[in-house]
């Protein structure tokens, strides 16, 4: 099952359902016990640590963590931001217990010692106003400290739900954040990501419920990293056709294509638009390349838009695409098509068969007829209400991507980093989740699991990286999981020379299923 994301008054509902059940400020002392074991884990030995404390809960659960940290034998500081005391019941208890063991409180955090660890406690969730006064001052402190930054539930500035700066002022930039109770999808989107760094999770020993929204994990795809049956042939993986390629950006078409091999399909035909189309692509002559049209009934899934142009053949192949009872990956250029011609878009939803969306922001901008800002501004309900336009699964690229049913149901994937930004990147995409379908897998199963792949490929790295290289390192991680490894336990997981036949690796569940003496 997917990690929960509860929006803002979802938790506020949880958190005042368990006030009733648990005995006051029970809470508050799990999450600074947490937090103090979270902090106290980076650190080799006695420390100096610096929290930068808020007036509210979220400040409460720092005086909380520096009390048990100050009991572990680190020199703790607790800093006030502007003389600011805590205002809520459990955070003023909190407050007096760390004064009466004698905790040191100091109002301005440039009077602090050098520290090993500094911690940011300050607004957590619930900041509706841009960060100002006394706690820029904190900001700018903490972001220019040579020190281990960690945050609190939520690093300050930043909107839990919507991953934007509130009202465009930077706050603090952590390189851990501790979510508590519930995962914040502000943590995984938009500046949110690089602000928060290494996301971990403690629900404080609270039963959370199921929501509309979750963090994409491999359960969701669990079928996905079944082992193959021996007794398949390359019908059983299905016929993946992908339309596109015109002139200037057969590449892209010939991206997906590959792709799609690469994840699993039986069988790729390339339609490209361009005329006097190559007869074979001599770096995968596996594929099938025509420039005549493709009996679409013969395909089990169409990737299309790929580089396709926009040509009166590419809308009319895009027109018969729509029109077919199979499974259809709409892409790059058939988008622009679909945003131009309402006609297009009122047929989409008469479909009965599986569609998929794949745009970037520009591109649902069009679709939506909004500006691009409005669509970063707000990633999931961008997602969800073109989701229910079109009727399609909708997947939102950028950082963050936002995976959305028409139903509302909606996933945020934690998977990926910036080498991802390469051009063709998400041409392999769309061939990726093409194969996926192709091979049978239910519409949720393929499209989360290709999403999540697809980041995970680039694990471990930050530069070096083209798009040819995504859909063998994706199949590499598949590769791995379905083998019962787990990437963790490897420097970069993807690299053919950390994927050998030893004790601690896949590579041991390999050998043993060859029947290896070794293994």
């Amino acid at each position: 099952m997917s990690t929960t994301l509860l929006n803002l008054e979802e938790l506020a509902e949880l958190e005042e359902r368990q006030s009733h059940i648990l005995p006051e400020g029970t809470l508050m002392d799990r999450a600074g016990f947490v937090c103090a074991n979270w902090i106290d884990d980076q650190c080799d030995a006695a420390s100096t640590i610096v929290i930068l404390c808020g007036p509210g809960n979220n400040g409460g659960d720092g005086y909380t963590a520096a009390l048990h940290l100050k009991g572990r034998g680190h020199h703790v500081i607790c800093v006030a931001v502007g003389g600011k005391t805590p205002k809520t019941t459990d955070a003023k208890r909190a407050y007096d217990n760390w004064l009466a063991k004698g905790g040191e409180v100091i109002e301005d955090p440039y009077m602090a010692p050098k520290a090993d660890v500094v911690v940011d406690a300050m607004l957590g969730v619930g900041i509706t106003k841009p960060v100002s006064g006394d706690f820029i001052d904190a900001v700018l402190w903490f972001n220019e400290r040579q020190a281990l930054h960690m945050a609190i539930d939520i690093p300050t500035g930043i909107d839990a739900e919507k991953g934007t700066w509130v009202g465009g002022i930077k706050g603090c930039m952590a390189d851990m954040t501790l979510n508590l109770i519930s995962a914040k999808a502000g943590c995984f989107m938009n500046d949110g990501k690089d602000a928060s760094g290494m996301v971990t999770l403690s629900e404080l020993d609270v039963s959370v419920p199921l929501s509309s929204m979750g963090l994409i994990d491999t359960d969701d795809f669990k079928h996905v990293l079944e082992l193959r049956k021996y007794n398949s042939h390359k019908g059983s993986y299905g016929h993946c056709v992908v339309i596109g390629g015109s002139k200037g950006k057969t590449g892209a078409a010939i991206l997906a294509a590959r792709s799609a091999l690469k994840l699993g399909a039986g069988s790729v035909t390339v339609e490209l638009m361009l005329e006097n189309a190559p007869a074979y692509d001599p770096l995968q002559p596996e594929l099938m390349i025509t420039n005549d049209e493709v009996d679409l009934s013969t395909a089990d899934v169409i990737v299309i838009g790929c580089g396709m142009g926009f040509s009166e053949r590419a809308k009319k192949r895009l027109s018969g695409a729509i029109n077919t009872n199979v499974p259809i990956i709409i892409d790059a250029d058939a988008l622009t098509l679909i945003s131009e011609d309402q006609s297009l878009e009122d047929r989409l939803l008469e479909r009965r068969a599986h569609t998929v969306m794949t745009p970037h922001p520009g591109e649902a901008a069009r679709l939506l007829h909004r500006e691009v800002k409005e669509i970063q501004a707000d990633r999931v309900t961008s997602a969800r209400e073109l989701s229910l336009q079109t009727g399609a699964i909708v997947v939102l690229k950028g950082t963050g991507t936002v995976v959305s049913l028409r139903s509302s149901r909606t996933w945020i994937n934690p998977t990926g980093n910036a080498c991802l930004a390469t051009a063709g990147s998400g041409d392999v995409l769309a061939g990726m989740i093409g194969a996926l379908f192709a091979q049978k897998f239910d519409m949720v199963s393929a499209t989360l699991g290709a999403v999540w792949l697809h980041g995970e490929s680039v694990r471990a790295r930050n530069t070096g990286i083209v798009a040819m290289d995504i859909a063998d390192r994706a199949a590499r991680a598949l590769e791995i999981l379905r083998w019962g490894g787990n990437p963790d336990d490897l420097i970069d997981p993807y690299d053919e020379s950390e994927f050998v036949l030893d004790e601690d690796g896949p590579g041991e569940a390999l050998a043993r299923t060859m029947g290896s003496e070794e293994a």
